[in-house]
């Protein structure tokens, strides 16, 4: 029985060990995170969409911060933005929806580019802007 208590209490350590290691930010450095975040500093907002993308039930805090990375222009925030709304035009039915998604990927995809000039968002940007023409001909 006592083997089986030890056991148990090695488990239980490591289960909140992992649960911790999964938490980006510390308790004590999470004040400091927050405020250069809220302050503009694209690298802690980058920390705080990790740190909610690696805690259960935070996706609608991880996505305000990368809407808010967006805002001020990272580059691969926006790239990861317009690979989405080009994913989700690619299924939608409503010609409308899908116009308003792609062109929204188009500018995402643009400002990536812009911000961050590399290959692979040019091939974005050029693969969006056809979707864009096959849909307006």
């Amino acid at each position: 029985m006592k083997k089986v208590s030890i056991l148990m209490l090695v488990a239980l350590m490591t289960a909140c060990a992992a649960s911790d290691a999964g938490d980006h930010i510390s308790g004590r450095e999470k004040a400091a995170v927050m405020e250069a975040a809220d302050a503009g500093d694209v690298v802690a907002i980058k920390r705080l969409i990790a740190h909610y993308e690696a805690t259960l039930g935070n996706d609608v805090l991880a996505e305000q911060w990368r809407e808010r990375a967006c805002a001020l222009g990272d580059a691969q925030e926006l790239y990861y933005l317009a690979a989405r709304r080009f994913a989700a035009a690619e299924v939608e039915g409503d010609p409308v929806l899908r116009h308003a998604l792609l062109e929204e990927a188009h500018t995402a995809a643009k400002r990536s580019h812009a911000s961050q000039p590399d290959h692979s968002t040019q091939l974005l940007v050029e693969q969006i802007g056809r979707a864009v023409q096959a849909l307006e001909e």
